[in-house]
């Protein structure tokens, strides 16, 4: 059978998430599978590639890895991305990069609990270029930019697409020229798409992505809703990095306890650690005044004939009444899941090749 590959990018900043990324993806792979593990490296250091080689190293011959290193300056012209960086942009360049007909990208922030290769081995419907779940918060095109939706002629509620997670056909993107459409996208509208190289894929795609089931790139905040711990998915850190701040609920505490097991313990005392748990108190502490200010908004909107502003904040009302009404079964709820996770036991199987 055809080797798994597997894609990520990292810089330093993000390299307890690549590791525990990989971790858990090749625990999960199916036994009878062989992957090849290419890294974008946009800036790790010479100890987290010696970590990482050892890591790939315990499975055996069956996994190979590969760093590529990453010159992050061909995007200079696009709006910086999460933390300061241009990283996230690196995965334009794999039709570039990689000679391989077809690969799975994985954002650094996710956590793997099923068999890669069940994805890998998808065959993409007819005219479709890649295969990705679609966003759990931003749903359509629009939402991203309507400008761009004008601009480009596309339907305003088209389905938006989450780039966490993706089955990539190399071969039809390299037919696309897609690599430097994108760059000139970044360039053409710098300022106008949200969220960086997805937007790209999105815009630049449109009507050539297959759509996937929701469990191959699942939002912490829907496990953190979820009724139980049932694990059967791709698990994507979409609103906070777990290693640099805390979000209080299950997917926290599953990354936290994942990481102490396969040992890169998470620093709770870094400033920024702490910090982040300051602005979570006073995030709850002020979720009544917010709950009373948003429909006043709405209210002196909807007076000002700015009915679009009125119904955002009338939106923002609802989610903060929600909240606060449902914060009780939330907590207990969340107790209740956490225990059961600091119980768990997870399938690390490479760890008894540790040398």
């Amino acid at each position: 059978m055809e080797p798994v590959v597997l894609t990520l990018a990292s810089n330093e900043r993000y390299f307890p998430g690549l590791y525990c990324a990989v971790m858990s993806a090749l625990c999960h792979l199916n036994t009878a599978r062989e992957a090849d593990v290419r890294v974008l490296d946009g800036g790790l250091s010479e100890r987290s590639r010696e970590i990482l080689s050892h890591l790939v190293a315990r499975f055996g011959r069956r996994f190979r890895l590969e760093l590529l290193p990453i010159d992050e300056s061909v995007f200079r012209g696009a709006t910086l991305g999460p933390g300061q960086s241009h990283m996230t942009y690196c995965r334009i360049l794999l039709p570039h990069l990689l000679g391989v007909p077809r690969l799975i990208y994985l954002d650094c922030d996710v956590l793997v609990f099923r068999d890669l290769s069940e994805l890998f081995d998808i065959e993409l419907s007819p005219g479709k270029i890649l295969a990705a779940v679609p966003d759990s918060e931003t749903l359509t095109l629009a939402d991203d930019s309507q400008a761009l939706v004008d601009a480009m002629n596309l339907p305003a509620d088209g389905r938006y697409c989450n780039a966490g997670v993706m089955l990539l056909n190399l071969d039809e993107l390299r037919k696309e020229n897609f690599t430097n459409r994108s760059l000139e996208f970044f360039s053409n509208w710098k300022g106008h798409y949200r969220f960086w190289d997805q937007s790209a894929f999105n815009f630049l795609l449109h009507g050539r992505i297959d759509e996937l089931p929701e469990h191959w790139n699942r939002a912490s905040w829907r496990f953190d809703e979820q009724e139980n711990n049932n694990l059967e998915c791709v698990l994507h850190y979409t609103g906070s990095v777990p290693w640099l701040v805390g979000t209080p609920g299950p997917a926290q505490e599953l990354f936290e306890r994942f990481a102490a097991e396969v040992g890169q313990p998470i620093n709770r005392s870094s400033p920024l650690f702490r910090k982040s748990v300051r602005l979570r108190f006073w995030r709850n502490g002020l979720a009544p005044l917010r709950a009373l200010a948003f429909p006043l908004a709405s209210l002196l909107c909807r007076l000002a004939g700015k009915e679009n502003k009125a119904a955002g904040y009338q939106k923002a009302a609802r989610y903060w009444f929600d909240y606060i009404r449902n914060a009780p079964s939330r907590r207990q709820l969340h107790r209740r899941r956490s225990q059961e996770i600091r119980r768990m036991k997870f399938e690390l199987h490479a760890l008894p090749l540790a040398s």
